[in-house]
């Protein structure tokens, strides 16, 4: 059984089939020369019972004729009769025979011909009729026979090798791609994600071999973006660090005056900082489904309000109109409000960080099937292709001809979309018809889910 368990899945593949075939082969050829003994039998029997039955009754009307047996049998054979048996005592000598050739006077039979005899008493004593079709016939059936077994084996023998090739070279087939996948998966195993099989079938191994085509392009695709934002963290996070020690090593060293704005400064990168870590880690927990979230039911209506009196004074500031277009009796929805909150105020500092001075920020929120939709679109000069493609990336930033500055780590889009898929809702960007960007997400209503 240990061995059994080291071979190889073809191994042991091609021996079950091994096994089974030879089990079949021997079984049919013993059911086939069964049958064909049994057919052989029954045919002779059906075809000369009737002649052995008149021929044995001509012999019992001789017999009385002559009066005894040797009479019968001196007649028989000064006449020549050709009487189609053989007749022997009940030693099983032969006394008579039609064909001295074949059988000769004086020969004793063995029990097995004796018993396809018919017994029959006369003089006293028994005396055993056999046709003579049992001496000559039994060579030829057996001869028969023997050839019938002969060509049954070499029939088994050579289906079976024919099967035995056609499983090896069918077990080939399926291994094949097995053995292939065995050895990307260990590829995979030792970090090389860029392994690929072929995929030649759409059967169940080809569907396989694509499963684990696009499982590796994942692993791959993850790896790039792990490598990818271990070297954003630390780019990002290097930057305010470096400026930190920069102005502290100064002013330890006295090249630097403690005054009120170098310590302003570093209190911005310190909060800088943390907050690029606060974002981290909310996203962490965001991807491990960690995120706390105490949803409740609240009017969206008054999640605006709330976000556009805090951020209407900025707005101000900046120069920037701000319209609203907010549907009347909107349906409540089952929310973490301050999460709400935060995704809001993302998209708004995004919006006012990409619109220009004099232009316009248009807040706009209605139910749409099943869900509240909430849109806020800028006025300026939109997004690429590219930047649709990725703008909720982490640490991904658009060019800079529509951002205007290279501040932000770029986590601000990336945490909304996080906050919004753990509500169950959906979140997208897309250019406006006319210009500028509109963001969009969804929240599901509890009653209409």
């Amino acid at each position: 059984m240990k061995q059994l368990r080291r071979l190889s899945f073809g191994a042991k593949l091609l021996t079950a089939f091994v096994l089974v075939i030879a089990l079949t082969s021997l079984a049919g050829y013993f059911f086939m020369s069964l049958s064909v003994n049994r057919a052989f039998t029954d045919f002779n029997t059906g075809r000369y019972s009737q002649q052995d039955r008149m021929a044995f009754s001509m012999f019992g009307l001789l017999y009385r004729q002559a009066g005894s047996m040797d009479a019968l049998l001196k007649g028989l054979v000064e006449q020549e009769v050709d009487l189609p048996a053989v007749v022997a005592n009940a030693s099983g000598v032969v006394v008579f025979s039609p064909d001295l050739r074949r059988v000769q006077v004086g020969r004793t039979l063995d029990a097995a011909l004796l018993e396809r005899g018919t017994s029959f008493p006369a003089d006293g004593q028994q005396w055993i009729y056999l046709p003579t079709r049992f001496l000559v016939g039994l060579e030829l059936e057996e001869g028969y026979l023997q050839r019938s077994r002969r060509s049954m084996m070499w029939a088994g023998l050579t289906a079976g090798v024919a099967a035995m090739l056609l499983s090896y070279l069918l077990i080939r087939q399926l291994t094949g791609p097995l053995r292939k996948l065995d050895r990307a998966s260990r590829q995979v195993a030792a970090g090389k994600f860029d392994e690929r099989v072929d995929i030649l079938s759409s059967d169940e191994i080809g569907r396989l071999a694509g499963s684990f085509n696009e499982m590796a392009a994942s692993l791959e695709t993850a790896e790039q973006v792990k490598k990818r934002l271990i070297a954003d963290i630390s780019h990002e996070l290097r930057t305010p660090i470096t400026a930190v020690r920069s102005a502290l090593e100064s002013l330890r060293d006295g090249l630097m005056e403690p005054t009120q704005a170098t310590l302003s400064a570093l209190h911005d990168k310190i909060l800088l900082t943390t907050r690029l870590v606060q974002d981290l880690h909310q996203l962490a927990l965001a991807d491990s489904g960690q995120l706390s979230m105490q949803p409740r039911p609240c009017s969206v209506e008054a999640i605006l309000d709330t976000i556009l009196e805090t951020i209407g004074v900025q707005m101000e500031d900046e120069g920037i109109l701000l319209r609203r277009d907010i549907a009347q009796d909107l349906p409540s929805v089952e929310v973490d409000a301050q999460r709400i909150e935060q995704v809001l105020l993302n998209l708004l500092a995004n919006a006012i960080r990409h619109t220009p001075l004099g232009g316009s920020i248009l807040v706009r929120a209605e139910q749409v099937d099943d869900s509240v939709q909430v849109s806020i679109c800028d006025s300026g000069p939109g997004l690429s292709e590219t930047d649709l493609e990725r703008v909720f990336d982490r640490f991904y930033r658009a060019d800079e001809a529509r951002t205007g500055d290279d501040t932000g780590a770029g986590l601000g889009l990336s945490i909304a979309k996080a906050l919004i898929e753990a509500h169950g809702g959906r979140i997208w960007a897309e250019n406006a018809p006319h210009a500028g960007a509109c963001f969009s997400f969804t929240l599901p209503i509890p009653n209409l889910a």
